[in-house]
């Protein structure tokens, strides 16, 4: 499943899902907007990419986010 790491309360970067995307989306959100940066292949691309980013900045996760539900 996507993660999402928080960056001063109301920053987050992350992999998210939207139910109207095939595909899960690289994502800023801020308030509450959301920029769509890119996409992954799947869900595992997603997850992958997340564990080494969050190994480099040394970050803990928030919980798994799929938006659009």
């Amino acid at each position: 499943m996507p993660k999402v790491i928080t960056y001063g309360g109301d920053t987050k970067i992350g992999a998210y899902k939207f139910k109207d995307r095939k595909k899960p989306c690289l994502c800023v959100e801020k308030g509450n907007e959301i920029i769509v940066y890119g996409t992954f292949n799947n869900d595992k691309s997603a997850d992958d990419f997340m564990n080494e980013l969050g190994k480099f900045l040394n970050a803990e996760f928030d919980h798994p986010t799929e938006k659009g539900k």
